[in-house]
């Protein structure tokens, strides 16, 4: 131990003292363990006057926390704005605006062939823009929609040898809607058309074609004439109503 403390540089410098050492150490202040320290009261009163100053604020504007926080007596709220619910106060929408959207919805099954312009895809698949089976009466139109054609046909001066399926899956109300959609947004309608077919036309021509077990041939939907129209009654467009006769 001798030797060791003998060894000591600053005890053989002669710069340190124990007794100063210890003297040091006790002058410091001991520091307090992390977490256990306290604190200063002047903080402790300046919550207290935070805590006391919030809470009379609070209590003094939040009436009891009741619901009528924002209301008077005399208060009277304004009506509620309309949505277009039920409640019949929003925007009226036309009959054929709805029928036609309708139509555009089942359309939607026709795109891949005929694409959204109705323009189809060359060599491959009809345009509905420009196809006489489109421009003229509605009775072709809906034989094909209820029945499908097999090719060979002509449209628009084009040949074409496929198979259109029948679409009488759909409901009556559906089939008259795409064909309304079809004519309206492609067909160059005669004058005096207004390109609609409505859910009688279509009950009235399941009937109609109900013996035709096959597609149609381009010759048995030639026969049937070109300016021939569905039957039923004309409709309001605003209100879908039937129109009178004459």
């Amino acid at each position: 131990m001798a030797s060791e403390e003998n060894n000591n540089i600053d005890y053989e410098q002669g710069t340190v003292s124990a007794a100063d050492l210890h003297d040091s150490v006790r002058r410091e202040n001991a520091l307090h363990p992390g977490g256990e320290g306290t604190v200063g009261i002047s903080v402790l009163v300046f919550s207290a006057i935070i805590l006391i100053l919030g809470g009379g604020q609070l209590f003094s504007t939040s009436n009891g926390f009741r619901d009528n926080i924002y209301t008077s007596s005399n208060y009277v709220p304004e009506a509620r704005p309309s949505l277009g619910g039920e409640d019949g106060g929003g925007v009226e929408v036309a009959w054929i605006d709805d029928w036609m959207e309708g139509g555009k919805k089942v359309y939607n099954n026709c795109i891949a062939c005929h694409q959204a312009s109705g323009l189809g895809l060359p060599g491959q698949f009809p345009p509905l823009v420009g196809s006489e089976w489109v421009d003229g009466g509605t009775t072709r139109l809906g034989a094909i929609l209820l029945h499908g054609i097999n090719g060979p046909f002509k449209v628009a001066g084009q040949s074409y040898n496929q198979l259109m399926p029948a679409w009488n899956n759909l409901s009556d109300e559906k089939v008259a809607q795409v064909i309304t959609y079809i004519r309206r947004e492609f067909g160059a309608l005669p004058e005096g058309d207004d390109g609609v077919v409505t859910t009688e036309m279509i009950q009235v021509a399941r009937d109609q074609f109900s013996g035709q077990a096959a597609p149609y041939t381009e010759a048995e939907l030639l026969a049937i004439p070109a300016g021939d129209n569905l039957s039923g009654a004309k409709v309001d467009l605003q209100t879908g109503e039937p129109l009178p006769e004459g």
